[in-house]
């Protein structure tokens, strides 16, 4: 299943023996090491950092809710008839990966990188069978893209007038079916300075907008990174100011 960060996704439990989930219990397991999210039909309350994401929705489905990046990984639905029996049958795993991305930009020169990578139980940027990332449209514009992996694409940008209120998107498909996308918006206070880049999801009807003055917190994870140069009286003089915020 794919995420972006700020999604709600249900993982879905196709090995339930009691309908009212007494049986259920879910593990999370990223890098070698294994969680117990849910045990007998019960969110572990003591996972300080997730349990009030957790629930159980129908069909013993693990709901979770504003997705993070930490939370790609796999999931493993099991069943046990006791609390102290053996687990029956066979394990149900879901791999959850969840898309993220970060943009920086360079406002005295215009310069705008937008970096688009999946995470997954595999790891940053590793990429599950058929699955790649993709910068569209590139047409009509100078940017260029690299390629760390499939799963792990920047864009560069030199920004020009007519960027003004550009759509860039990175998508992701999966055996060339299209799954999952993030749409960022470049607008500018007049026709030569940049000042703001705005990430939108494709299936959300609202935007954020990050101004340089200040940076909130949003759906997906963004490194915004900003050098603004103010000048003076003396043109050889500049002052400089970063801006630095993660979530």
């Amino acid at each position: 299943m794919f995420s972006r960060v700020g999604d709600d996704v249900s993982l879905p439990c196709n090995n339930v023996v009691y309908p009212n989930c007494s049986s259920t219990t879910w593990i999370y397991n990223r890098a070698g090491t294994a969680i117990e999210l849910v045990g007998l039909g019960k969110v572990k309350k003591q996972l300080n950092n997730i349990a009030d994401r957790l629930s159980l929705v129908s069909n013993c489905s693990l709901y979770v809710s504003n997705v993070r990046a930490e939370d790609a990984g796999q999931y493993t639905c099991q069943q046990y008839l006791t609390e102290t029996g053996p687990r029956h049958g066979a394990d149900a795993p879901v791999h959850l990966s969840v898309l993220t991305s970060e943009y920086y930009y360079l406002k005295s020169n215009v310069n705008m990188t937008l970096r688009c990578s999946l995470l997954t139980y595999m790891g940053h940027g590793t990429c599950i069978s058929g699955v790649s990332l993709s910068w569209v449209p590139k047409t009509g514009t100078n940017a260029q893209v690299t390629l760390d992996s499939s799963c792990d694409i920047t864009l560069n940008v030199t920004l020009q007038k007519e960027d003004n209120n550009r759509k860039w998107t990175c998508t992701l498909t999966e055996k060339e079916n299209v799954k999952i996308s993030i749409d960022f918006t470049s607008t500018f206070s007049d026709s030569s300075d940049v000042t703001s880049v705005m990430p939108v999801k494709t299936t959300t009807s609202t935007t954020q907008q990050y101004k340089t003055s200040h940076v909130k917190t949003a759906p997906n994870i963004f490194i915004l990174l900003q050098i603004a140069v103010e000048k003076t009286l003396q043109a050889t003089q500049s002052q400089w100011m970063w801006i630095y915020s993660e979530l």
